[in-house]
């Protein structure tokens, strides 16, 4: 082993609803059972310096929309290094309504626009009513993913703007069949649960990129003996959306 993968949580005293902190402790968890150690810092301060060329993985917890301009002006303090991390390929991964910061802007109720930092092709649009329902989606990396979503922002993806999967069931970003956005390891998602607790192969899926672009090596993927609980899980919750769905 070369060394531990370095995640950055990103402002969790001000991301900090929807259970967001599950995320970062199954990545933790799931790290320990791919043999892959990871080394966690909290950046906790809009006023401190994101550490970019320390990372592997960035993360963005859930938080409430009011925070994006501060947010994105923190961000836009470090552009150049911002750019150079995405470049060699660091991944960088909001959840909820944190994603509005990677978009190109928020339209917020009384008419006024919010940039965000335009990595991702899409406009948000704050809605006059919360949105929440479970969520269940098919992705690139050959599994589906299941949470929930609470939505409080219709989101609207550009052309050409690869998303993050295809809704089974559940609005995604604004009931079109799309689900979160993702080019290269800049990710979006609308999947609360929390995600990576309810699906552990997307936290190893993370993992592994980060590892692949470190060059770290001697670590395993997850099989079927490690999400024993998690796969049990799913099926259940599958039966009572097919439920649902069928009396829709």
């Amino acid at each position: 082993m070369d060394r531990a993968i370095h995640i950055a949580w990103v402002y969790p005293d001000i991301l900090n609803i929807h259970g967001g902190r599950g995320d970062i402790m199954a990545l933790n968890k799931i790290s320990e059972k791919m043999g892959l150690p990871v080394e966690i810092k909290r950046c906790e301060q809009l006023s401190e310096d994101i550490p970019f060329e320390w990372a592997d993985i960035i993360y963005m917890t859930s938080g409430e929309l009011k925070c994006m301009p501060e947010i994105v002006e923190a961000f836009e303090r470090q552009r150049d290094s911002l750019e150079k991390y995405i470049e060699k390929g660091g991944i960088l991964c909001a959840v909820s309504s944190s994603g509005a910061v990677l978009g190109n802007g928020l339209e917020k109720d009384d008419g006024s626009i919010v940039n965000g930092l335009g990595l991702l092709d899409m406009m948000w649009k704050e809605r006059e009513s919360v949105w929440g329902d479970d969520l269940w989606f098919s992705t690139e990396y050959g599994f589906e993913i299941m949470g929930n979503q609470i939505q409080i922002a219709d989101v609207k993806l550009g052309e050409g703007q690869e998303p993050f999967g295809k809704t089974i069931y559940g609005r995604g970003n604004c009931g079109d069949g799309t689900e979160g956005a993702k080019k290269g390891n800049v990710i979006f998602t609308n999947c609360l649960g929390p995600m990576m607790i309810k699906n552990p192969r997307m936290a190893a899926e993370l993992l592994k990129t980060a590892a692949e672009t470190a060059g770290v090596t001697g670590y395993r993927m997850l099989d079927e003996n490690d999400t024993v609980i998690e796969d049990k899980s799913f099926e259940l919750i599958k039966i009572f959306i097919e439920k649902k769905m069928n009396e829709e």
